[in-house]
């Protein structure tokens, strides 16, 4: 853990609520415009939750679900693993330390260009679900590790990726054993998805079962260097959200698994949803008499073709609740339009809604999942910028973990006199140059 290299992020004092905190940030803006506040501990929390949790199971950070810099940086200084689907998000990973043996290439049809550019960075581990690309990755690579990606769809996920990735866990996937082993590839596991916003929990000890079997069958035939198992993602992770439903499925279903096998994960929802709070201003207002009942519609400065794509998908209807209240609890039948002109961009369609101002800032909780990392700048609006904090008292016992951690590197013990500890603290702390959002 290296947290001294993170130095872009403003540590609140515990005793200001979250409400404060973003009006000290309004307060900070020349203009209206929309803004994430990221929770850093809640990064950080979700990390070692899961390591402590499913501690089997290496999670990899699903980069595209949540590109925003300060993400990557937090995790890498966690050592951190992660999945990289592009050259591109290689490359954002890598310019925090990360090395390749920390990342999965995780895109089951890759551009020859990014096959190359693997090999040249040293990130072997790769997934393919067809004759055709373990044939490229011969041609362009052919030192790769080779994990071959299996359908493993749940029976309830908002999301199913069984539909464009995956092969059959049976005829196919035994052909592509074959296969990489007549090529001279290196077999190195095997992966599955069972789809985004899993509903169905024993998909995973499904889809585990299946690798074991594909693994027990490929040693059979010759490929001796089979040692991993990947389980994908599909975890949610939004506030109220409970790990222990999916760990205790996942650990069970990993005890007869050979210790010998490393066994990861693609998490990244489960990551980064609460770790952000989208904020954005109500700059327009009208109200609607319709068969004698009063309807509102707003206009803010979001929309689907920025931070709420999942409702322009119909995978989400998220509500708002206002920064500063409203003046009753009344709810009217209300319709929520995006910043553009588009006809397309509605974020809320006759939902009920509190009467909201014009002047209002609205909060969503829970925005951290393909949000930002999806977001455009239509009509030439400015994308919502990104606001890091972190609480006094969570800085300062991350400060402390650290200097133990490296104090029991250094074969020094953490047992210490506590003033002399606070001093060390204190002086890593003057080390660091906070900056506000």
């Amino acid at each position: 853990m290296n947290f001294s290299k993170i130095t872009d992020f403003d540590i609140v004092d515990d005793s200001i609520n979250d409400r404060d905190i973003i009006r000290k940030i309004i307060e900070s803006q020349e203009e209206e415009d929309s803004f994430f506040v990221f929770d850093v501990c809640d990064l950080v929390n979700k990390h070692k939750t899961w390591l402590k949790k499913i501690p089997r199971v290496t999670p990899h950070f699903a980069v595209k679900c949540n590109s925003s810099p300060l993400v990557i940086k937090t995790l890498a200084a966690l050592n951190a693993n992660f999945d990289c689907a592009s050259l591109q998000e290689i490359v954002q990973v890598m310019e925090f330390g990360v090395t390749g043996d920390r990342i999965i290439f995780a895109h089951p049809v890759k551009f020859p260009s990014h096959i190359k550019f693997a090999k040249n960075v040293g990130v072997y581990r790769m997934t393919a679900d067809n004759p055709n690309e373990l044939q490229k990755i011969k041609d362009l690579f052919p030192e790769a590790q080779i994990v071959i990606r299996i359908r493993c769809d749940a029976e309830f996920a908002e999301i199913n990726l069984g539909n464009k990735f995956g092969c059959d866990p049976d005829q196919e996937a035994i052909e592509m054993i074959h296969l990489t082993k007549n090529l001279g590839l290196n077999l190195h596991g095997f992966s599955f998805h069972v789809g985004s916003l899993c509903g169905e929990m024993t998909a995973y000890s499904r889809g585990i079962r299946i690798c074991k079997k594909l693994v027990d069958y490929a040693k059979s035939v010759g490929c001796n260097d089979v040692r991993l198992i990947d389980i994908g993602g599909g975890f949610p992770g939004e506030s109220n959200y409970d790990i222990d439903q999916f760990a205790g499925v996942i650990n069970d279903a990993l005890k007869d698994i050979d210790s010998t096998i490393t066994v990861i994960s693609e998490p990244g929802r489960y990551y980064v949803t609460s770790a952000f709070k989208l904020i954005a201003y109500l700059h327009g207002k009208k109200a609607i008499i319709d068969k004698d009942q009063r309807r509102y519609v707003y206009y803010i400065n979001e929309g689907v073709f920025g931070s709420f794509k999942d409702e322009l998908m119909g995978l989400e209807t998220r509500f708002p609740i206002s920064l500063n209240g409203t003046a009753s609890n009344e709810e009217f039948l209300s319709t929520m339009w995006g910043q553009t002109a588009d006809n397309l961009d509605c974020i809320l369609k006759t939902v009920p809604l509190p009467e909201f101002e014009i002047g209002d800032w609205l909060i969503w909780k829970d925005m951290g999942a393909y949000t930002l990392s999806l977001a455009s700048s239509s009509h030439g609006f400015n994308l919502a910028s990104v606001c890091p904090i972190i609480r006094k008292s969570e800085w300062e016992a991350l400060c402390a973990e650290e200097i133990c951690t490296n104090k029991l590197t250094n074969g020094r013990g953490c047992n210490e006199n506590p003033r002399k500890l606070t001093e060390e603290i204190d002086n890593f702390k003057d080390i660091i140059q906070i900056q506000g959002c």
